[in-house]
């Protein structure tokens, strides 16, 4: 809490300018974006009339994520500040109430409900899940938000804007439809996760059967000794060959799951931040989203 409070008095005393000479001579919108989502829709539909910087460092969980005096500056520069809600970056919200006027600010998460897996067994406050972009409607809810904030921002390219937005969207009803596909004619397997469980929307969207060995994504959730035991045992008695961890996780647990039956230890990934090499790779969200279909027909198998 004293950490935050001195990166807001810094960003206070911070110049007011909003952008730095340097960006307003390039002629584009320079953002700011806490999430990998964002910060790859924001590219998507800007194009090459945006600048846009993702905050997290490669590798960085968000909740355990703290954000520097540089990156304060670095919010500060920008015409654009999006961040996903309280839920996801807790420390986000008091950047987004302390930045300049002339940094204009984005929750992304505007007309999206969260939803809870596990709110009838813990506090509703802590349960719900925040990981909204991994049910497709929302992320084309989120697309939409940010593309209103660009015609806003530079409204003499709200034609070009609005052609990147159409463009993309087509593309996530693509995916939408190469997922729905594989869960039309009914599951005969369940999903096995060994890690935190952080995509509810996913498997809330196309009716997914799974078995956790965590009740939630929450960084405080952990395992039983029992319900690690019981999932290692019907991994076993139902021949199943892959169980799922999340990115960026100590696969320890999954692991010992997958070893009762030598099966394979798959990532299937949040989205809601890249290592270094997908940064080099040049993935995408549908790029991660895509590999994450293909994992899961490996699961299903």
């Amino acid at each position: 809490m004293k950490k935050i409070l001195s990166l807001l008095l810094i960003l206070m005393l911070l110049p007011l300018s909003g952008c730095s000479t340097e960006n307003a001579s390039d002629g584009k919108i320079h953002i700011t974006a806490t999430l990998f989502p964002q910060y790859d829709f924001a590219r998507q539909i800007g194009g090459d009339k945006v600048d846009v910087t993702l905050l997290l460092p490669a590798g960085q969980e968000s909740h355990l994520y703290d954000p520097s005096p540089a990156d304060m500056a670095k919010i500060s520069k920008s015409d654009l500040f999006i961040y996903t809600g309280d839920m996801m970056e807790g420390w986000a919200g008091d950047i987004a109430s302390s930045v300049g006027g002339n940094v204009k600010v984005l929750d992304v998460s505007d007309n999206i409900e969260l939803f809870s897996h596990d709110e009838e067994e813990h506090d509703h406050a802590h349960s719900l899940d925040p990981h909204i972009w991994l049910d497709f409607d929302n992320a084309k809810k989120m697309c939409a938000n940010i593309a209103a904030e660009l015609i806003l921002l530079s409204p003499e390219n709200e034609e070009y804007f609005t052609q990147n937005l159409l463009s993309y969207t087509n593309s996530l009803t693509e995916l939408d439809e190469e997922y729905s596909a594989l869960f039309s004619k009914g599951q005969n397997k369940d999903l096995i996760f060994g890690g935190r469980f952080a995509v509810g929307y996913l498997t809330r969207r196309y009716n997914i059967q799974y078995k956790s060995a965590y009740d939630s994504c929450s960084a405080n959730s952990e395992p039983s000794v029992q319900d690690v035991a019981a999932l290692s045992d019907y991994v076993k008695e139902n021949d199943i060959k892959v169980v799922f961890c999340e990115e960026f996780s100590d696969p320890k647990i999954a692991r010992e799951i997958a070893a009762s039956n030598n099966a394979e230890v798959l990532v299937l990934h949040s989205c809601h931040n890249t290592s270094q090499a997908e940064r080099e790779n040049g993935e995408t969200f549908i790029s991660i989203m895509t590999q994450n279909l293909s994992n899961i027909r490996k699961g299903l198998m």
